[in-house]
């Protein structure tokens, strides 16, 4: 039997053990999926592990996994960040499934420009995908310092001002539950993505309540069905046979609409 599991700090919360297990049973796998907290050493922890096929990462052992890997596809080089371990003869090969999830939760929706909140490894990932996309990208921060190093790294534009970052056509908001909130003012009318799912909906989502608001659980989907992919021996631009069930299961497993 394979197993699978979420490894991060904290985990106790992870959605993930949910949607896998959906996925699995859907597929008819034998497979098993679980959570480790796991904070730090994430490389000493693996060792001990040799019975694990793969591994979903999230914070803060993204960049470890990237690190750790022998080798990693072109989405986790671009973005510094793996958050998908799969174990091989050689050691672990590491993916970026987060940019999927984030193109896909936007797939739809029609924006030319969008502006990241935040610098982190999330952040990253959104702007890859969103270059990918063929947008135009801006980011906005807290610490300006990280926000232009950043922006020069990828060549894209720094937005100073909040307020100018939150009128921009779409948003992609990659920063911690609450860390706005003291800032915000009035109501903004474009599309954004947070990227956090509880609590829901996010004072930045209510301030967006005349626009289109996507949950960051449309981005956990998305970037589980890409691991699903990988685990199941498929290239991440390689639909499953039965995703289309999969992806109801897993909806009605987190009681999310379609």
């Amino acid at each position: 039997m394979p197993h699978y599991a979420v490894l991060g700090s904290p985990i106790e919360h992870s959605k993930s053990p949910v949607i896998h297990t959906a996925a699995f049973e859907v597929l008819g796998s034998a497979a098993d999926y679980g959570r480790f907290e796991v904070a730090e050493n994430l490389k000493s922890w693996l060792e001990s592990k040799s019975n694990f096929a793969g591994f979903s990462v999230t914070m803060p052992l993204k960049k470890q996994a990237l690190d750790l890997a022998e080798r990693a596809d072109p989405l986790a080089i671009a973005t510094q960040s793996a958050n998908t371990l799969l174990r091989t003869e050689s050691g672990w090969d590491a993916y970026n499934t987060d940019v999927f999830g984030i193109q896909q939760a936007l797939k739809g929706f029609k924006f030319s420009s969008v502006c990241v909140l935040g610098t982190g490894a999330t952040a990253r990932s959104a702007i890859v995908a969103m270059l990918e996309a063929g947008k135009r990208v801006s980011v906005w921060g807290r610490d300006s310092e990280k926000v232009k190093r950043l922006c020069a790294e990828f060549e894209i534009d720094f937005v100073e001002k909040l307020h100018v970052a939150l009128s921009q056509p779409a948003v992609i908001s990659t920063v911690v539950a609450g860390a706005l909130d003291d800032q915000l003012r009035g109501e903004y009318k474009g599309v954004l993505l947070d990227v956090v799912y509880h609590p829901w909906p996010t004072q930045l989502a209510v301030h967006f309540s005349t626009g289109k608001v996507i949950s960051g659980l449309e981005m956990l989907i998305w970037q589980a069905i890409g691991q699903q992919r990988l685990f199941n021996g498929h290239e991440l631009d390689e639909p499953l046979a039965a995703e289309n069930k999969m992806i109801q299961a897993v909806r009605n497993a987190l009681s999310v609409p379609k």
